[in-house]
């Protein structure tokens, strides 16, 4: 056996634990396009100050002022807003195969906006721009983040016109509707990515999962014919369910397909672009959808990875066509289930659906009731052995100074709401206080009305239902808090 000094060994060892480090930095640039962008890396370059429930055009511009620094990005302004805001679209790559991706049509629609500034910060580190080298021969990517940026300022789905972009495909009457019309058939792309946000309430099939995303490959006719642009579409989809499976499964789901003639998805498939619909959905507490929005980003990714390699068409079409259909009015705020009503001498025991208006945190109602063991929820509550007892006001007449023990008080005596004068009602609480809120239900629950009553049992009042926050006496703590 051959000997080495202990000095000839340390060598090698050095040489052998540098050569070590050398690949490890290799494998760590290659990640990305071996893997795909792991949560774990996202975290690392999402970019800052996005995580809000809406994005407008002064939370963008900043950053995408700073990417203008990048040269693997060019930036061009397509043009801009009704109302003279800059539309912007970047082109990254030289490659032959073109992919388009437009987000924000909707102006209330900001959750991928997010997501494309994430691929602009990506592409801005190391590790991006490695992974770049590897497809922009291959590809070239044109992003149009925030087509709508009057309806972002405004929170609207509709631009400042009122019209909806999205039905302006074919009559073509709004300026952005030309702009991304322009921008298609100048560009001539191969695929689109169209990027939306559907409502919340939107469950996988028939499980109680929310839909946190829906993907369809759209029609391009009313009989729903697949032709070739489709077919890869669809494959393409397949190979974005796989990811979703690993990264949150059950919560995928495909967004319905009947045929929508005015709509830019359905046109852009009729015109031979194999166009994908990314619709980001809701998810427990995530109002602001970060968890959407890291999987649009991580789907981007992929895309991207998938068409440049060709791998999307390794994948059958029944791939695509088991992905469960989403149903909307899936899922619930609250659900109350096995209430006690009382009506006329008659008892029933009833779920209670109830809405939340989380956006504006204002109003809650109480949308639907009876059985209802067919839907999920963001929370779920068994009221078995509580009855229902309907809203009761205490009148104003003088100041009140109202802390959290005395709140409690008035509530276990069956006051679940002030009237008269507010300026009467000093506040030392953090807890949920209704001053004259509006149509409240009776003797009975009643669909559209505030979510607002008690719930009792033979000891007295349990819970306050307070504008569909969920208050437990016993403990004076929120159930469902707003956020969660």
């Amino acid at each position: 056996m051959q000997r080495f000094s202990n000095g000839l060994l340390v060598a090698m060892m050095g040489v052998a634990m540098a050569l070590a480090a050398m690949a490890f930095k290799t494998e760590a640039e290659q990640v990305i396009a071996q893997q795909g962008l792991t949560a774990q890396h996202y975290l690392q370059i999402k970019a800052a100050g996005l995580d809000k429930a809406q994005l407008t055009y002064a939370d963008i511009a900043p950053l995408l002022q700073q990417q203008q620094h990048n040269p693997a990005l060019r930036f061009s302004q397509l043009g801009q807003s009704l109302l003279g805001t800059p539309i912007w679209q970047i082109d990254i790559g030289n490659g032959p195969v073109k992919v388009l991706a437009w987000s924000q049509m909707h102006g209330d629609e900001s959750t991928a906006t997010a997501s494309l500034l994430d691929l602009l910060a990506l592409l801005s580190t190391a590790e991006g721009q490695h992974w770049l080298q590897g497809w922009q021969d291959k590809l070239t990517l044109r992003v149009i983040p925030m087509l709508n940026p009057d309806g972002a300022a405004v929170g609207s789905r509709f631009n400042s016109m009122g019209i909806d972009i999205n039905r302006d495909a074919r009559a073509l009457q709004t300026p952005e509707g030309r702009l991304l019309m322009q921008a298609a058939k100048a560009f001539k792309p191969d695929f689109g990515l169209n990027l939306h946000d559907q409502n919340r309430f939107h469950a996988v099939g028939d499980s109680h999962k929310q839909a946190t995303i829906s993907l369809l490959a759209p029609a391009f006719n009313a009989a729903k014919d697949i032709d070739a642009a489709r077919s890869k579409a669809m494959q393409l989809i397949a190979d974005m369910a796989q990811v979703l499976a690993h990264e949150l499964p059950g919560h995928l789901a495909k967004y319905d397909d009947t045929f929508s003639w005015r709509s830019f998805g359905d046109t852009f498939a009729g015109m031979g672009i194999s166009t994908v619909l990314i619709e980001a959905g809701g998810h427990p507490a995530d109002d602001n959808r970060q968890v959407a929005r890291r999987l649009i980003s991580q789907l981007l990714v992929m895309s991207l990875n998938s068409i440049a390699s060709d791998a999307y068409r390794q994948q059958p079409l029944t791939a695509y066509q088991q992905i469960p259909f989403n149903r909307d009015g899936g899922i619930k705020d609250l659900l109350i289930d096995k209430l006690q009503i009382a009506s006329n001498g008659q008892t029933a025991q009833v779920d209670l659906a109830i809405d939340l208006d989380i956006e504006a945190a204002k109003h809650a109602r109480i949308r639907d009731l009876g059985d209802l063991s067919i839907y999920g929820s963001y929370h779920r509550f068994n009221a078995s052995g509580l009855q229902y007892q309907a809203p009761k006001a205490y009148a104003l007449s003088q100041p009140l100074a109202l802390d959290e023990a005395g709140y409690i008080a008035l509530l276990r005596q069956g006051y679940s709401h002030f009237s008269g004068d507010a300026s009467l009602l000093t506040l030392n609480t953090s807890l949920p206080v209704l001053v004259n809120p509006k149509r409240l239900p009776g003797d009975t629950p009643q669909r559209q009305h505030s979510a607002t009553f008690l719930l009792v049992n033979a000891d007295g009042v349990q819970l306050a239902l307070l504008n569909g926050q969920l208050l437990d006496l016993a403990s004076a703590t929120l159930l469902n808090p707003l956020g969660t």
